[in-house]
């Protein structure tokens, strides 16, 4: 068997490469957060970090890496999304504000799916990522519930440490759970133990945000897990698909009718709704490059916006203050602008659509190779309630997993 990873290269420079990948992860992962490093994050350095693991990589392949056959569309692909994003932050409306964005989202995003599609690329480096997720765990979610435990339940606040957010902090867990789940199908007996209770722990602490928006993505995923484990049993799947399609439009049409604007507690909910529209009335002004990445000029469109529920007089104030959209498809559409959100879902479904055609024609594909799609699924939810690619921790192991899955079909076919 022969991987694109020892295509001839020079092998201390591709085991370098992977290793600052890891590296560049571990900063971006569990020192990125303001909380960590205070004010002395410099741009210039998370760059140089962001950047490093492409930069070997290069050196390590040449022009293997803008020609490798196997990855030509993905390839184009991300070169085109790349200009895409320059484009997008010459036109925006206030660049100056855009570039530091859009830099990191490409760099610690694109990039790094550039990179990971090269060099994480067999059993064992896809083995060796999934300890380092299982790793950032063990960091993280001790250090976040003894934190809980220590200034108790004064909002979300709390879980600041490294994220900023409790929803971005569901995120992460999802992203990482590949390392856990990894341990639990070891044979070693301790391997296993510490996967569960990394689960555990994992799920307390999702449950301790007190955010829907994650456990909703959790209960999607053990739904579709349990899917695929009767999958075999032809007409109890689809009677169970026929079963949701049916309760789920009339359970949302029926909480929807018992929206009261008055109630505080509905508030969110109506605000959310609110700004699909507001997204549609500030597409049509820049349909195709958009209005520029955290641009932070939303209220600029408020003048001419008419509000589709009048009881939401607070909905101005809020989209001045918060200046999101909170959904990652909407962010997309209004701020990456059509062009570039197409040219990126592409990228997305291509590489989905190969490796789920490669899990399915090669029977050496196991449980935990499936999973992988099942952690893009949770994370795919999730970010329909919030901006989930604008955190970088979010962003850069989102990105690794889907290069993951874009190497993963060069496993056996790489060429000689």
């Amino acid at each position: 068997m022969k991987y694109l990873s020892h295509m001839g290269q020079p092998p201390q420079l591709n085991q370098l490469a992977f290793y600052s990948l890891l590296g560049s992860g571990a900063y971006i992962i569990l020192l990125w957060s303001p909380n960590i490093l205070g004010d002395h994050r410099d741009l210039c350095s998370q760059i140089l970090i962001y950047i490093f693991p492409w930069l070997l990589l290069w050196l390590a392949y040449s022009w293997k890496v803008f020609t490798e056959k196997e990855h030509r569309l993905e390839i184009i692909l991300m070169v085109s999304i790349i200009i895409l994003g320059a484009a997008n932050t010459v036109l925006s409306n206030s660049g100056f504000r855009s570039i530091d964005t859009m830099l990191t989202f490409l760099l610690s995003g694109v990039f790094a799916l550039w990179a990971s599609m090269f060099l994480v690329n067999d059993p064992d480096r896809r083995q060796r990522f999934d300890w380092f997720c299982a790793g950032a765990l063990g960091v993280i979610l001790p250090v976040e519930i003894l934190l809980w435990l220590v200034r108790g339940n004064s909002g979300p606040e709390v879980f600041q440490v490294f994220v900023l957010h409790p929803i971005p902090l569901g995120t992460l867990i999802i992203l990482l759970s590949s390392g856990p789940v990894r341990l639990m199908v070891s044979k070693n007996s301790t391997a296993r133990l510490l996967g569960w209770l990394l689960v555990l722990l994992g799920g307390i602490l999702i449950f301790l945000t007190q955010k829907r928006g994650a456990w909703i993505a959790l209960a999607a995923m053990l739904a579709v897990w349990m899917l695929y484990l009767v999958r075999r049993r032809r007409y109890l799947l689809i009677s169970l698909c026929l079963a949701i399609a049916l309760i789920l439009p009339l359970e949302a049409q029926r909480r929807y009718a018992r929206l009261d604007p008055n109630i505080n507690r509905h508030v969110a909910i109506l605000h959310r709704l609110e700004l699909y529209n507001f997204a549609l009335h500030i597409w049509k002004t820049h349909p195709f490059m958009g209005i520029g990445l955290r641009s932070f000029t939303h209220e600029k469109y408020l003048s001419d916006y008419h509000l589709r529920n009048q009881d939401l007089h607070e909905f101005p104030h809020a989209v001045a203050k918060l200046q999101t959209l909170d959904n990652m498809l909407l962010t997309g559409l209004v701020e990456f602008g059509a062009v570039m959100t197409l040219f990126y879902f592409g990228l997305v479904i291509l590489i989905l659509t190969k490796y789920c055609r490669r899990l399915c024609s090669g029977p050496e594909s196991s449980p935990l190779d499936w999973y992988r799609v099942l952690v893009l699924l949770g994370f795919a939810i999730h970010s329909l309630t919030y901006d989930s690619l604008l955190f970088p921790p979010v962003n850069w192991l989102f990105h690794v997993q889907l290069g993951i899955m874009a190497g993963y079909q060069a496993s056996e076919t790489a060429p000689g």
